[in-house]
């Protein structure tokens, strides 16, 4: 067996999982179906209609031992693949994509506009009118993630399907957004050994800023305790303390903390110039967010904001300079590559860039410049597989992109997200 085999296994999976895909929409039909019975109700003394969805649904899941849930989901994506998403099929049935990328791009699509009045969940109450906008926007959805989905990881298309959305539909998003809020929680689930877990449902901005904060409570900390327990220790002393002291038994002082947030927005949508346009905004590590989330943020006069201009090229979305003339002083150069590359450069890594170490793709000992087509982010795991485990970096180029070469020969591209 070799990593050949599992790429031929894995490409004859995706082409099995589209036939079957086919097969679904042939036993249980290519929309939604209502069947309706007309009975007699002696508790009334009336005749009543009683409708049945999907019928074929329950032998489908006998027959394959899946839950009548699990089922009406696989029914919901065949038949999306058979109709509007039907190019994400082709890539999937290539073995170009993966199940669960197509899983991805199908979650996305159900949030399009006209999507639970088309053919695929309305069945015979299809609005044609509004299965004409999904269908359109299905083909906008695919034309801006499958690029991605064929290159990268489910993570990566999930990331740019987000993105794609927001520029689709920005209404909906913010629609959907203001319903979601009304569901933030917070609850307990207690474990064994006197341990409980706290979860806590709040917006995406929040949630990420009190991350920031328990990261840089953990890290100031002299304390020998893991990262994660000075991060609990964090979180009890900033609700429970008061006054900045652990009242988890450790007695360490809480130090005084900022939390932030790195936020990327075009300039127009920044104004309310061109909602949308671009794919919205995006808070670093949370991913797409709308627009209007950023321009509270910057219009809420308890939030202190530092702008960092970042030129990108319009067609490729590279960045081309964010606001120094000099490369020559460390510390800007490494922040204009945190900015470029966003996460680790080896393939398929989603490790932070700010976590990460600079490396010179070409060694300094080799001749190596110290410049941004030389230098990107690597994190610790990727540095040492590329110093000491025979993966290479052939091609550095100043965008951000790089080629690998692995301890086998084969090549693998890598290509940053662009801003």
């Amino acid at each position: 067996m070799s990593i050949d085999t599992v790429i031929r296994l894995e490409r004859e999976i995706a082409r099995l999982q589209a036939l079957q895909a086919e097969a679904l929409v042939a036993v249980a039909s290519p929309s939604r179906t209502v069947d309706e019975y007309l009975l007699w109700d002696a508790r009334t003394d009336e005749e009543r209609f009683i409708r049945v969805e999907d019928a074929a649904r329950e032998e489908i899941a006998a027959a394959l031992r899946w839950s009548p849930q699990a089922t009406q989901n696989r029914l919901d994506i065949a038949r999306l693949l058979h109709g509007p998403l039907c190019e994400t099929a082709a890539a999937l049935g290539a073995g170009d994509i993966s199940w669960s990328q197509v899983s991805v791009i199908a979650e996305h699509a159900r949030r399009l506009p006209g999507a639970m009045q088309s053919r695929a969940f309305a069945g015979p109450l299809t609005d044609p009118a509004a299965d004409a906008e999904f269908t359109a926007a299905c083909a906008d959805l695919q034309r801006r993630v499958l690029p991605t989905a064929m290159r990268s990881t489910a993570a990566a298309t999930r990331q740019a399907a987000r993105r794609a959305v927001l520029a689709i539909d920005a209404d909906g998003e913010r629609r959907r957004r203001l319903q979601a809020r009304c569901h933030r929680d917070v609850h307990v689930t207690d474990e064994l050994d006197g341990i409980s877990v706290l979860i806590a449902r709040m917006a995406t901005e929040d949630a990420h800023a009190v991350m920031t904060h328990l990261d840089a409570y953990a890290h100031a900390s002299e304390s020998t305790l893991s990262i994660g327990e000075k991060r609990a220790a964090a979180l009890a002393a900033l609700v429970l303390g008061g006054d900045g002291v652990d009242s988890t038994g450790t007695g360490e002082a809480a130090p005084r903390v900022r939390a932030h947030l790195d936020v990327v927005v075009d300039l127009p949508t920044l104004l309310d110039l061109a909602e949308g346009v671009g794919g919205a905004a995006e808070i670093r590590g949370a991913g797409p967010v709308g627009a209007d989330v950023v321009r509270d943020l910057l219009a809420d006069p308890k939030v202190a904001m530092t702008m960092r201009r970042l030129v990108t090229d319009r067609v490729t979305g590279h960045l081309l300079d964010y606001g120094r003339t000099t490369y020559d002083i460390p510390d800007p150069l490494r922040r204009y590559l945190v900015a470029r590359d966003r996460t680790c450069r080896f393939p398929g890594c989603n490790r932070r860039a700010e976590k990460c170490q600079i490396d010179h793709a070409e060694a300094w000992d080799d001749g190596g410049a110290t410049s941004p087509a030389n230098l990107g982010a690597l994190c610790t795991r990727h540095h040492q597989l590329k110093t000491h485990a025979g993966w290479h970096i052939t091609a550095s180029r100043e965008d951000g992109s790089c080629t690998w070469r692995s301890p086998r020969g084969c090549r693998y591209d890598h290509h940053p997200p662009p801003l």
